[in-house]
């Protein structure tokens, strides 16, 4: 699996659940990121390059041992930035690493695979250098919506989806845009959520203690899908209630300042998170959906049946992929009404068991059961497939 999140991340994303589902299914995992390179640490390292550092010096295993893991290091790497948009650096920065990638692999017996998985398009080249009976390249994203999403990248990405045997897409407006492309195989894959992770009482997260109630909880990226104007202006109309933010937070502390009842409690990791969900009395998910429609409206978001799972009421503005699944959660359109619907889901008593119910109907092993019900067929005959260009 060569994906863009590294193992422990604290943004456990559909990667990470579908390689747990994999491991269950009897598979040994092999689980790669993005790469670091010299660059990272010219700034100033944080915790979670330390965590990527620490991979990439000590690969280890997980999940019983069924899960190898570890992250790459290479000279270079394609950046958005000026110098790294190239190309040829897209093509070939794998050849920069150190040690050589490909080598690791082989010695680690993932040189012939049943499968090989991908959702980032910086993983490209194995399927050059591993034979493997399927292939997957999965879309969760508009990436094209992102501004470090180079236009050599999307030009490799439409490469990868009408070259790989299954491409797996999260939402109807991404199942558009890859139909266009003309897959050998696509198949709705939307987020899930691993219910039972969520269930069973959890202690109070200290951070809590001392956050007057009612506590309205975010979890996840603070990016440029979030709106930052509908935030402030629920909290400067409901200056009692305590707004938690949970996730990397440096654009957030500029975004947000001045405002007493909004709490920036950074990244926490995936197994603490049931804990601020039981223990707050809603979730919400302000998406920038005005300002950024190509981006928002393709979400399926991982955070809703977190949220439901836990009993929460949630809150969020409305978007076509929300929309579509016909969840319990309040949708609304304009600030006015993203206020309103919080105040009466703060004010009203819930049917937390009909939540949770919807959660479970989006458990992990259920959304992944057709793309494992493909993938069976295809390795049974499958053969090698290979990127050309």
């Amino acid at each position: 699996m060569g994906c863009v999140n590294y193992w422990t991340s604290p943004f456990q994303v559909g990667s990470h659940h579908l390689a747990r589902q994999f491991v269950r299914a009897g598979y040994e995992v092999g689980f790669l990121s993005e790469p670091i390179t010299p660059l990272h640490f010219l700034g100033r390292p944080g915790r979670d390059l330390a965590r990527r550092l620490g991979l990439y010096l000590c690969p280890r295993r997980f999940e019983g041992g069924k899960l190898w893991t570890g992250v790459p290091g290479a000279l270079l790497a394609p950046h958005h930035s000026p110098g790294l948009r190239a190309a040829w650096l897209l093509d070939g920065w794998w050849k920069l690493s150190y040690p050589s990638l490909v080598r690791t692999i082989a010695r680690r017996g993932f040189q012939e695979v049943d499968v090989l998985y991908l959702d980032s398009v910086k993983h490209h080249f194995w399927l050059d250098q591993v034979r493997a009976k399927c292939s997957i390249y999965r879309v969760a994203d508009y990436n094209a919506g992102f501004g470090n999403f180079t236009g050599a990248m999307r030009r490799l990405e439409e490469r990868l989806i009408r070259t790989v045997d299954i491409v797996a897409y999260s939402s109807e407006r991404l199942g558009e845009v890859v139909r266009k492309l003309g897959p050998r195989h696509m198949v709705y894959l939307p987020n899930g959520v691993d219910f039972d992770h969520f269930q069973g009482s959890r202690a109070l997260p200290p951070e809590y203690a001392r956050l007057p109630g009612p506590r309205v909880v975010y979890v996840g990226a603070l990016d440029v899908w979030f709106d930052y104007e509908l935030l402030t202006h629920a909290a400067q109309q409901l200056p009692k209630v305590s707004f938690v933010l949970i996730g990397p937070d440096r654009t957030a502390r500029a975004r947000l300042k001045g405002l007493t009842n909004v709490h920036l409690i950074g990244p926490r990791p995936y197994v603490q998170l049931p804990a601020y969900l039981q223990h707050a009395d809603a979730g919400i998910i302000p998406f920038d959906v005005g300002g950024r429609p190509d981006l928002v409206h393709a979400v399926n978001p991982l955070k809703l049946y977190e949220c439901l799972a836990c009993g929460l009421p949630v809150i969020a503005t409305a978007w076509e992929a929300l929309r579509a699944l016909r969840s319990p959660a309040y949708l609304t359109t304009t600030p006015q009404e993203f206020v309103h619907e919080l105040r009466r889901a703060l004010a009203t008593p819930h049917d937390r068991t009909s939540y949770m119910q919807y959660a479970a109907r989006m458990d992990w092993a259920r959304c992944a059961s057709s793309l494992f019900h493909l993938v069976k067929g295809l390795t049974a005959c499958g053969t090698p497939t290979r990127l050309a260009g």
